[in-house]
C-alpha cells in the first residue's frame, strides 16, 4: 500500500475519526484506524464498539492495500510534519513509513481483516436538516446530560421529530434542558422507523466537534432500531441507541408561576461568576456550591456566605409578583446562563422549593428553548 495525501485535509478527518476510537486500551484494534484505498482516495475508519467514523480523503492511490494503524500516534505524526504533501506506504510485514519532505517516522500495523465488524448502515427512511441548527440545539442542551446516572436515559439527549419540529430534551434530576426547532425539512415523518429516540452523551459530545457553524451546510440523518447514522460530506457517524423510555419531562415543568423577573443575561451571568469564587466550598470531601437569589421590588440581590468569605451582588429587575427568596448551586445556574445568548432572559418561579425556569427572550426565534434549575433547601 502506498498513498500520497495533503496534510490539511488528511487532518481535517483524522480529527473527526478520533471521536470513535476507545480510550480504554482493551483491544488495539479499537485505538486504530482502518485505511482502505478506494476509487475516491483513501477510505478511514474508526470504531470503539459503540461509535464508528467512516471518512474519505482525497489521495492519490499509487499501490492499493489496507492496513490499521493506532489511530493517536498516526494523528500526532500527521500534526508534527513539516511538509504539505505526505506520503504514507506499508510493506509486506506491515511496517508504516510515513514522510514528508526530509522527515520520515516507521511504526507497525495491524491487519486490516481482523478489524473489528463495523455496524451495517441501513434504515428505511431518513431527514436532512442543517448543521448549524442541529449543533446549536445541541450546545443549548448538552450541559445537562447526566454523567453518571442509575437510569441510562438520563446519560443521554432525547429527540422528538414531528410534521414541523424537532425537539431534543436533556434532563441530568437537577436541570433540564429543553429545546423546540420550528422547520419544514422533516417531511419524511411517516415512514421514519422511530420518531423518538435517546442519543448517547457521549455520542453528542464528539457529534458537536464534527458539525459546522457555517448556514447551508446540510446533513441526512437516519434512524434505526438500534442506532443512529449523522451523514455529512464525505464522513458518516454512526452511533448506538440508549434503550429505555424518557422521563415524562411534560409534567417536571412547572405550569404555573406568578413570579416573574426579566433580567440582563450578561449581568446577571458576570455576578454568578463572581460570587462562584466565594460559593465553592469543600466539606469532607464534598463541594459545596451555594448561592441565594432575593428577589425583592424592581431587584436581584445575590448572595453567598462560605468559609472563602462572603458575597453580594445587585442587578435590576423587572419583577412582577411575590417577593421570593431562593438558594441554588451556583455552578448549575452558570451553566445554564452559558447557554444563553439573547439580552435578556425570563426568570419564572413559584415557591423557593420547586423548580424555576429561564426563558430566553427572543420574540423572532426559529427555537424556543427553556431551562429548568432545581432549588437547594436554605439554611436560615
Amino acid at each position: 500500500m502506498k498513498i500520497k495525501f495533503e496534510k490539511s485535509k488528511m487532518l481535517e478527518k483524522l480529527v473527526r475519526a478520533m471521536g470513535a476510537v476507545s480510550q480504554k486500551n482493551t483491544h488495539p484494534f479499537t485505538e486504530g484506524v482502518l485505511m482502505e484505498t478506494t476509487e475516491d482516495g483513501l477510505k478511514m475508519s474508526t470504531y470503539d464498539m459503540e461509535k464508528s467514523v467512516r471518512a474519505v480523503v482525497e489521495a492519490e492511490v499509487i499501490l492499493p492495500g489496507a492496513c490499521v494503524i493506532n489511530a493517536q500516534r498516526l494523528l500526532s505524526i500527521v500534526r508534527i510534519l513539516p511538509e504539505s504533501v505526505i506520503t504514507l506506504s506499508v510493506d509486506e510485514s506491515l511496517v508504516v513509513t510515513i514522510q514528508s519532505g526530509r522527515s520520515s517516522f516507521s511504526l507497525h500495523a495491524l491487519p486490516a481483516k481482523d478489524f473489528p465488524q463495523m455496524p451495517v448502515i441501513a434504515g428505511r427512511e431518513s431527514f436532512t436538516m442543517e448543521q448549524c441548527a442541529l449543533k446549536k440545539m445541541i450546545v443549548r442542551t448538552a450541559h445537562s446530560i447526566a454523567q453518571i446516572d442509575q437510569r441510562p436515559i438520563l446519560c443521554g439527549a432525547f429527540f422528538k421529530l414531528e410534521q414541523d419540529n424537532i425537539r431534543v430534551v436533556s434532563c441530568d434530576s437537577y436541570t433540564l434542558s429543553l429545546c423546540n426547532l420550528h422547520t419544514p425539512i422533516v417531511t419524511v415523518i411517516d415512514n421514519l422507523e422511530r420518531t423518538s429516540f435517546i442519543v448517547p452523551g457521549k455520542t453528542i459530545t464528539e457529534l458537536v466537534k464534527m458539525l459546522s457553524d457555517e448556514p447551508g451546510e446540510f446533513l441526512t440523518i437516519m434512524v434505526t432500531g438500534k442506532n443512529i447514522i449523522f451523514n455529512m460530506d464525505n464522513l458518516v457517524f454512526s452511533s448506538r441507541l440508549v434503550e429505555g423510555e424518557y422521563i415524562d419531562y411534560d409534567r417536571l415543568i412547572p405550569k404555573d408561576q406568578p413570579i416573574e423577573a426579566v433580567l440582563d443575561s450578561k449581568a446577571f451571568a458576570s455576578a454568578l461568576e463572581r460570587a462562584a469564587l466565594i460559593s465553592e466550598e469543600k466539606i469532607a470531601g464534598s463541594t459545596k456550591n451555594y448561592v441565594k437569589l432575593s428577589f425583592v421590588g424592581n431587584s436581584l440581590q445575590i448572595t453567598s456566605k462560605s468559609a472563602n468569605g462572603n458575597i453580594f451582588e445587585e442587578i435590576e429587575a423587572e419583577h412582577t409578583g411575590d417577593d421570593i427568596v431562593i438558594g441554588f448551586n451556583c455552578r448549575y445556574l452558570m451553566d445554564t446562563m452559558r447557554t444563553i445568548t439573547t439580552e435578556k432572559v425570563r426568570v419564572k418561579l413559584l415557591t423557593p422549593y420547586m423548580s424555576a425556569t429561564f426563558e430566553p427572550i427572543d420574540e423572532d426565534a426559529e427555537d424556543q428553548y427553556i431551562y429548568m434549575v432545581l432549588p437547594l433547601k436554605m439554611k436560615e
